[in-house]
């Protein structure tokens, strides 16, 4: 299915678009919200400045989509694949990210208040600045993420690995470290009182 074909279902009201194939797509600055893309082909798609709101991506390839600056608001990307994707000041609130991978992803600055994002994998991934208010990392995989001045405020971090971790002018006061294992983080410039 082309783009053109895809746009003229949805604006026809057709949500409904699972195990597509849209490798290479350009679909910027688009309204998708609720649409079921579940099981589709995304790779190195362009969906900057979209709207993605409640959208279904789950088991969606997004392996170095262009995501920037999209809303993807109460989304589900449950065991999707977004390795190297590009995120930046994207809108990830409330998102279900469960079992997701977003290896070596750009998320800097991106929005992911209340997001689930238990047992993902986010190794390499760059986080800075990042809101990673109330989120839930249990059981995630962070290692060598750079989460530099991230707020990670009532964050959920049991069971995290943060091997090689970058933890430079991030608050730690209001997070509960009981049970994590930074000894492979170095803390110098963490804020932890």
């Amino acid at each position: 299915m082309n783009t053109d074909e895809l746009l003229g279902r949805y604006d026809n009201g057709e949500r409904d678009f699972k195990l597509t194939n849209l490798s290479d797509a350009c679909l910027t600055e688009r309204c998708l919200a609720r649409i079921d893309l579940s099981q589709s082909q995304l790779a190195n798609a362009n969906l900057w400045g979209s709207n993605l709101q409640c959208a279904n991506l789950s088991a969606a390839v997004l392996t170095r989509a262009n995501l920037w600056r999209s809303n993807l608001a109460s989304a589900s990307l449950m065991s999707a694949n977004l390795n190297e994707a590009t995120l930046i000041r994207a809108i990830l609130i409330d998102i279900d990210a469960h079992r997701a991978s977003l290896s070596r992803a750009d998320l800097r600055l991106a929005d992911l208040q209340g997001a689930n994002l238990r047992q993902v994998n986010l190794v390499g991934a760059d986080l800075r600045y990042a809101n990673l208010t109330g989120v839930d990392f249990s059981g995630a995989n962070l290692s060598r993420a750079n989460l530099t001045g991230a707020t990670l405020d009532r964050a959920n971090l049991c069971g995290v690995k943060f091997d090689r971790a970058i933890f430079d002018n991030i608050n730690l006061s209001s997070v509960s470290l009981i049970g994590v294992d930074l000894t492979q983080v170095d803390l110098r410039y963490a804020i932890l009182k």
